[in-house]
């Protein structure tokens, strides 16, 4: 928020009577105004803003029903009283004097500071200050207008920690994880989405989905898109490519998160795929075994599943005669 000085010298002049140098902090903090000014006066008292004069000390020479609401002093405990002592945090007392120095040269500024209130609560504002400056240039007090931004301030540290806590979770989780914005690259994955991909952590972020896609599957993943989009989950299995080539069967949990993205659990389901072969296989076998199919045959159907149960093995059966030579 920056203020014009031209508009804060007008409020200046319709808050306080300060055209001959500093005010008497004794003094009523702000007048009433002119009638020709009493729009200015009136914003003065009902701004749910916090509106107030400084000197080059610090020293609050007015300050309006806002500032005194939220404060929870008095009129009287706030006039006069230095706000560095009374109100601001230690860790901003170095931004707010180097402002009334900026505005004792004549420049205004925005700010961010907090309040410690009367009762202990800690309010936070953003806000500008705008200089006053006498017709020769000399400086005679600084306006600040700060807004009550504690809500959003809490709600930010509340979203924040929440944040923490997600990727805490995700980071510990077995399965792969991943945040993947509407044109389909991921914003966001975990050390286990980095082992399944077979990349390092550092190329997680930035990469397409449908790298990860057989080349005659991808057109599915916008398909996908649009279901989760009308129904809100989605779960699927897939075949996932490594970076190395490699393809392994996942099991895929899709739902949507904010900003348009979407969060994908993917599971390994390899050992899983492997059992259920291993099952179907043998229970081929004992069915053929059954209906009297012949020996060859049935060795055969059994080389078959040991080649898909194990990758990358060749399995065959020799069959000998008694004298184990024939």
């Amino acid at each position: 928020m920056k203020l014009d000085t031209t508009a804060a010298e007008q409020t200046m002049f319709a808050t306080a009577d300060l055209s001959h140098g500093e005010p008497d902090s004794r003094a009523q903090p702000c007048p009433h105004a002119e009638d020709d000014n009493s729009a200015a006066k009136y914003l003065y008292e009902l701004s749910r803003d916090v509106i107030l004069f400084l000197d080059r000390t610090g020293k609050i020479l007015c300050v309006n029903p806002c500032g005194i609401q939220l404060s929870g002093y008095s009129a009287e405990e706030l006039r006069g009283a230095n706000i560095f002592e009374l109100l601001l945090l230690p860790e901003d007392h170095s931004a707010v004097r180097q402002m009334l120095q900026d505005a004792v040269n004549g420049k205004a500024r925005e700010c961010e500071v907090r309040w410690r209130t009367n009762d202990g609560t800690t309010v936070h504002f953003d806000g500008a200050s705008v200089p006053r400056l006498s017709a020769n240039g000399e400086f005679l007090s600084a306006l600040y207008t700060l807004r009550d931004v504690t809500e959003r301030k809490r709600a930010q540290e509340d979203l924040r920690k929440s944040e923490e806590k997600y990727r805490d979770l995700i980071e510990i989780s077995p399965d792969a994880i991943y945040v993947v914005d509407a044109n389909g690259i991921c914003v966001l994955g975990n050390r286990a989405g980095a082992e399944l991909a077979g990349i390092p952590r550092d190329e997680v972020i930035g990469t397409p989905v449908t790298e990860t896609y057989l080349p005659e599957e991808r057109h599915k993943f916008r398909e996908r898109l649009d279901q989760l989009k009308a129904e809100g989950t989605l779960r699927f299995e897939r075949k996932f490519v490594r970076k190395n080539g490699d393809i392994v069967p996942v099991e895929v949990s899709l739902s949507a998160v904010r900003g348009g993205c979407f969060q994908a659990i993917l599971r390994d389901i390899s050992e899983r795929k492997q059992a259920e072969a291993l099952f179907t296989g043998e229970k081929r076998l004992l069915e053929m075994i059954a209906t009297g199919v012949a020996l060859k045959e049935i060795l055969n159907a059994l080389c078959l599943i040991i080649e898909e149960f194990r990758s990358g093995t060749l399995a065959s059966v020799l069959l000998l005669n008694p004298d184990g030579l024939h």
